[in-house]
């Protein structure tokens, strides 16, 4: 299922997010951006911090997406 969330809160921050969501409930992230001090800050989905925020806030998308 693709999906698109034009933001969303978690206790790290606020996300605009785009991707897929798996029939195992895995995710896989198009597009990602978080809102910083001066407005939304692109991710960078290859580096490692990029994927290890994105791993942070994983089950928090899925429970937005479930419900």
């Amino acid at each position: 299922m693709e999906f698109t969330i034009t933001r969303i809160q978690t206790p790290i921050g606020i996300f605009r997010l785009k991707g897929f969501m798996l029939v195992t409930a895995a995710i896989s992230f198009s597009h990602a951006e978080f809102m910083g001090s001066d407005g939304w800050v692109e991710i960078d989905l290859e580096s490692d911090c990029g994927r290890s925020i994105l791993s942070r806030i994983e089950a928090d998308v899925i429970l937005h997406l479930r419900s």
